[in-house]
């Protein structure tokens, strides 16, 4: 009996141990991705703005490069304003993947 007491015990010891790991990685892992995700939430709230303000505008004006500006869009034109805000937003929503890629 020793030897099978033993060996459940062992088993036992080994699976706590495994399980305090786990339970260590997954509060860790969740608190890191809230918070990702509440950085992300941001940047995609202020991106949402802003990008709807430029494509409200008719032309290429300075309200819509300064804006553009604001979210860190250097460009010369409307044309290179739009290419850029596609870039973000597909950047964006890549994040919001990586992160439920965390959750699942």
């Amino acid at each position: 009996m020793g030897g099978i007491e033993e060996n459940i015990n062992k088993a036992i010891s080994e699976a706590e141990k495994i399980r305090d790991e786990l339970s260590l990685k997954s509060s860790l892992g969740a608190a890191v991705t809230k918070e990702k995700f509440a950085k992300l939430n941001d940047k995609y709230e202020i991106f949402k703005e802003k990008s709807q303000k430029i494509l409200d505008t008719a032309d290429e004006s300075v309200d819509e490069l300064k804006i553009a500006a604001e979210l860190g869009i250097q460009a010369k034109n409307r044309e290179e304003v739009i290419t850029a805000l596609e870039l973000a937003a597909e950047e964006i929503k890549y994040s919001y993947q990586k992160i439920q890629n965390l959750i699942y």
